[in-house]
Protein backbone atom coordinates (compact mmCIF):
# COMPACT_ATOMS: atom_id res chain seq x y z
CA UNK A 1 0.00 0.00 0.00
CA UNK A 2 2.58 2.31 0.89
CA UNK A 3 4.04 1.92 -2.54
CA UNK A 4 0.99 2.23 -4.32
CA UNK A 5 0.42 5.66 -2.27
CA UNK A 6 3.72 6.89 -3.55
CA UNK A 7 3.54 6.10 -7.00
CA UNK A 8 0.32 7.35 -7.49
CA UNK A 9 1.36 10.67 -5.17
CA UNK A 10 4.49 10.84 -8.21
CA UNK A 11 2.25 10.27 -11.07
CA UNK A 12 0.19 13.14 -9.89
CA UNK A 13 2.57 15.22 -9.61
CA UNK A 14 3.69 14.80 -12.86
CA UNK A 15 0.75 15.21 -14.15
CA UNK A 16 0.30 18.87 -12.18
CA UNK A 17 3.34 19.83 -13.98
CA UNK A 18 2.36 18.52 -17.49
CA UNK A 19 -1.32 20.05 -17.14
CA UNK A 20 -1.88 22.46 -14.14
CA UNK A 21 -5.14 23.48 -14.81
CA UNK A 22 -6.98 19.17 -14.97
CA UNK A 23 -8.37 18.93 -11.82
CA UNK A 24 -6.83 22.17 -10.09
CA UNK A 25 -8.71 24.71 -8.20
CA UNK A 26 -7.25 27.98 -7.82
CA UNK A 27 -6.71 28.74 -3.96
CA UNK A 28 -9.04 31.51 -2.69
CA UNK A 29 -7.44 34.63 -2.61
CA UNK A 30 -6.30 36.32 0.92
CA UNK A 31 -8.66 38.59 2.07
CA UNK A 32 -7.20 41.84 3.02
CA UNK A 33 -7.12 43.35 6.45
CA UNK A 34 -9.74 45.38 5.54
CA UNK A 35 -11.89 43.18 4.13
CA UNK A 36 -11.25 40.44 7.05
CA UNK A 37 -12.06 43.57 9.56
CA UNK A 38 -15.08 44.25 8.28
CA UNK A 39 -16.17 40.63 7.78
CA UNK A 40 -15.66 39.82 11.45
CA UNK A 41 -17.34 42.84 12.38
CA UNK A 42 -20.53 42.63 10.36
CA UNK A 43 -20.91 39.16 11.72
CA UNK A 44 -20.79 40.48 15.67
CA UNK A 45 -23.37 43.01 14.53
CA UNK A 46 -25.70 40.48 13.10
CA UNK A 47 -25.01 38.24 16.17
CA UNK A 48 -25.71 40.79 18.44
CA UNK A 49 -28.81 41.92 16.94
CA UNK A 50 -30.10 38.29 16.71
CA UNK A 51 -29.62 38.29 20.60
CA UNK A 52 -32.27 41.44 20.85
CA UNK A 53 -29.37 43.99 20.65
CA UNK A 54 -30.73 48.06 19.24
CA UNK A 55 -27.79 49.32 18.06
CA UNK A 56 -27.39 52.92 17.69
CA UNK A 57 -24.84 52.28 14.83
CA UNK A 58 -22.57 50.30 13.66
CA UNK A 59 -18.62 51.11 14.08
CA UNK A 60 -16.44 51.51 11.06
CA UNK A 61 -13.39 49.75 10.28
CA UNK A 62 -10.40 51.72 9.06
CA UNK A 63 -6.29 50.01 8.61
CA UNK A 64 -3.90 52.30 9.74
CA UNK A 65 -0.62 52.79 8.13
CA UNK A 66 0.97 52.77 11.62
CA UNK A 67 3.87 51.03 11.93
CA UNK A 68 4.07 49.32 15.24
CA UNK A 69 1.56 46.69 16.40
CA UNK A 70 -2.12 48.52 16.98
CA UNK A 71 -6.00 47.49 17.16
CA UNK A 72 -7.89 49.51 19.62
CA UNK A 73 -11.62 50.59 19.10
CA UNK A 74 -11.99 53.97 19.37
CA UNK A 75 -14.78 55.82 20.76
CA UNK A 76 -13.87 59.57 19.59
CA UNK A 77 -14.17 58.27 15.96
CA UNK A 78 -16.60 54.77 16.90
CA UNK A 79 -13.90 53.34 14.47
CA UNK A 80 -12.19 49.88 14.87
CA UNK A 81 -8.83 50.75 13.59
CA UNK A 82 -6.40 47.70 12.14
CA UNK A 83 -2.57 47.75 11.21
CA UNK A 84 -1.11 45.79 8.80
CA UNK A 85 2.11 43.41 8.95
CA UNK A 86 3.15 44.89 5.64
CA UNK A 87 3.93 48.20 7.53
CA UNK A 88 4.95 47.07 10.41
CA UNK A 89 8.62 47.91 11.45
CA UNK A 90 11.77 45.59 12.04
CA UNK A 91 11.15 45.52 15.85
CA UNK A 92 7.57 44.71 15.65
CA UNK A 93 8.46 42.06 12.59
CA UNK A 94 11.01 40.49 15.21
CA UNK A 95 8.46 40.57 18.16
CA UNK A 96 5.67 38.54 16.00
CA UNK A 97 8.61 36.40 14.70
CA UNK A 98 9.44 35.73 17.84
CA UNK A 99 6.32 35.21 19.15
CA UNK A 100 5.50 32.55 15.57
CA UNK A 101 8.68 30.46 17.07
CA UNK A 102 6.28 29.86 19.85
CA UNK A 103 2.91 29.57 18.70
CA UNK A 104 1.08 25.70 17.97
CA UNK A 105 -0.91 26.26 14.77
CA UNK A 106 2.29 25.95 12.61
CA UNK A 107 2.08 29.92 11.40
CA UNK A 108 4.41 31.95 9.61
CA UNK A 109 4.88 35.71 11.32
CA UNK A 110 2.81 37.08 9.29
CA UNK A 111 0.30 34.55 9.72
CA UNK A 112 0.60 34.33 13.60
CA UNK A 113 -0.07 38.59 12.85
CA UNK A 114 -2.98 38.22 11.27
CA UNK A 115 -4.40 35.86 13.12
CA UNK A 116 -3.47 37.62 16.60
CA UNK A 117 -4.28 41.18 15.45
CA UNK A 118 -6.31 41.05 12.55
CA UNK A 119 -8.38 38.21 13.60
CA UNK A 120 -8.50 36.93 17.02
CA UNK A 121 -8.38 40.66 19.03
CA UNK A 122 -11.40 42.16 16.25
CA UNK A 123 -14.75 40.89 18.44
CA UNK A 124 -12.77 41.94 21.75
CA UNK A 125 -12.42 45.60 20.15
CA UNK A 126 -15.84 45.00 19.55
CA UNK A 127 -16.66 43.62 23.04
CA UNK A 128 -15.51 47.45 23.84
CA UNK A 129 -17.78 49.06 21.41
CA UNK A 130 -20.91 47.48 22.85
CA UNK A 131 -19.48 48.75 26.31
CA UNK A 132 -19.41 52.02 24.69
CA UNK A 133 -23.47 51.95 22.92
CA UNK A 134 -24.10 50.77 26.74
CA UNK A 135 -22.46 54.12 28.47
CA UNK A 136 -20.45 51.27 30.48
CA UNK A 137 -17.07 51.29 29.31
CA UNK A 138 -15.64 55.34 31.01
CA UNK A 139 -17.33 53.90 34.52
CA UNK A 140 -15.43 50.44 34.49
CA UNK A 141 -12.24 49.61 35.81
CA UNK A 142 -9.47 48.91 33.20
CA UNK A 143 -9.31 44.85 34.68
CA UNK A 144 -13.18 44.44 34.12
CA UNK A 145 -13.28 46.63 30.35
CA UNK A 146 -10.32 44.09 29.05
CA UNK A 147 -11.89 41.12 31.01
CA UNK A 148 -15.47 41.49 29.69
CA UNK A 149 -14.27 42.76 26.23
CA UNK A 150 -12.20 38.73 26.06
CA UNK A 151 -15.18 37.27 27.42
CA UNK A 152 -17.24 38.62 24.74
CA UNK A 153 -14.35 37.94 22.13
CA UNK A 154 -14.21 34.29 23.23
CA UNK A 155 -18.44 33.94 23.29
CA UNK A 156 -18.53 35.67 19.41
CA UNK A 157 -15.51 32.91 18.14
CA UNK A 158 -17.54 30.14 20.37
CA UNK A 159 -19.99 30.58 17.63
CA UNK A 160 -18.51 30.29 14.53
CA UNK A 161 -17.79 27.02 12.57
CA UNK A 162 -15.10 25.75 11.39
CA UNK A 163 -11.26 26.80 12.72
CA UNK A 164 -12.32 30.41 13.72
CA UNK A 165 -14.65 28.29 16.64
CA UNK A 166 -11.96 26.26 17.69
CA UNK A 167 -11.13 28.96 20.62
CA UNK A 168 -9.22 26.28 23.02
CA UNK A 169 -6.52 25.80 20.05
CA UNK A 170 -6.82 29.72 19.10
CA UNK A 171 -6.13 30.64 23.02
CA UNK A 172 -3.42 28.09 23.57
CA UNK A 173 -1.77 29.20 20.09
CA UNK A 174 -1.50 32.50 21.27
CA UNK A 175 -0.56 32.18 25.09
CA UNK A 176 2.54 29.66 24.72
CA UNK A 177 4.86 32.71 23.79
CA UNK A 178 3.14 34.39 27.07
CA UNK A 179 3.90 31.69 29.52
CA UNK A 180 7.52 32.62 29.37
CA UNK A 181 7.06 36.30 30.26
CA UNK A 182 7.73 36.30 34.68
CA UNK A 183 4.30 37.71 36.04
CA UNK A 184 4.87 41.56 36.62
CA UNK A 185 3.05 40.99 39.71
CA UNK A 186 5.14 41.27 43.07
CA UNK A 187 4.46 39.25 46.10
CA UNK A 188 1.60 40.94 48.19
CA UNK A 189 -0.09 42.50 45.43
CA UNK A 190 -2.85 41.17 42.97
CA UNK A 191 -2.90 40.79 39.35
CA UNK A 192 -6.27 43.11 39.00
CA UNK A 193 -4.70 45.60 41.61
CA UNK A 194 -1.42 46.01 39.61
CA UNK A 195 -3.37 46.44 36.25
CA UNK A 196 -5.94 48.85 37.48
CA UNK A 197 -3.25 51.12 39.34
CA UNK A 198 -1.20 51.62 35.88
CA UNK A 199 -4.36 50.64 32.77
CA UNK A 200 -4.88 54.42 33.03
CA UNK A 201 -1.01 56.11 32.16
CA UNK A 202 -0.17 53.17 29.74
CA UNK A 203 -3.52 53.70 27.78
CA UNK A 204 -1.93 57.05 27.50
CA UNK A 205 1.43 56.05 25.90
CA UNK A 206 3.47 56.32 29.51
CA UNK A 207 6.21 54.57 30.63
CA UNK A 208 5.44 52.96 33.53
CA UNK A 209 5.60 49.25 35.43
CA UNK A 210 2.65 48.43 32.74
CA UNK A 211 4.65 48.03 29.23
CA UNK A 212 3.59 46.77 26.41
CA UNK A 213 4.96 43.45 27.23
CA UNK A 214 3.58 42.76 30.26
CA UNK A 215 0.10 43.97 29.18
CA UNK A 216 0.28 41.43 26.85
CA UNK A 217 0.85 38.88 29.65
CA UNK A 218 -2.10 40.43 31.41
CA UNK A 219 -3.93 39.99 27.85
CA UNK A 220 -2.87 36.03 27.97
CA UNK A 221 -4.24 35.82 31.61
CA UNK A 222 -7.80 37.02 30.89
CA UNK A 223 -8.00 34.83 27.47
CA UNK A 224 -7.49 32.12 29.87
CA UNK A 225 -9.86 32.96 32.00
CA UNK A 226 -12.15 34.09 30.03
CA UNK A 227 -12.22 30.31 28.30
CA UNK A 228 -12.16 29.09 31.35
CA UNK A 229 -15.30 30.77 32.50
CA UNK A 230 -16.71 30.95 29.13
CA UNK A 231 -20.18 28.29 30.22
CA UNK A 232 -20.77 31.40 32.66
CA UNK A 233 -21.02 34.01 30.19
CA UNK A 234 -22.73 33.47 26.67
CA UNK A 235 -22.55 35.76 23.92
CA UNK A 236 -26.62 36.76 24.51
CA UNK A 237 -26.38 37.32 27.90
CA UNK A 238 -22.79 39.51 27.65
CA UNK A 239 -24.88 41.34 24.97
CA UNK A 240 -27.95 42.17 27.43
CA UNK A 241 -25.44 43.76 29.85
CA UNK A 242 -24.83 45.81 27.39
CA UNK A 243 -28.06 47.19 26.67
CA UNK A 244 -27.71 51.03 24.45
CA UNK A 245 -29.04 53.10 26.79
Amino acid sequence: MQCTFAMGTRVLAALAVLFPTVGARPPAPTPSVQQLGESIRNRFVRAARDCGAALPFVPAVTVDSTKTIDVHYSNDDRTVHFTDWANLNEDSRAAITAWADKGTLGLSPEGMYREMFNSFIAPHELGHYLQDVAKRWKGMSGWDAELEANRIGIAFWSLQPGAEGKVEARVENITRFLDDIPSPVLAGDTAEAFFNRNYAAFSRGEAGPLNAMNYSWFQALMFKTALRERGDHTFCQLVALNRAT
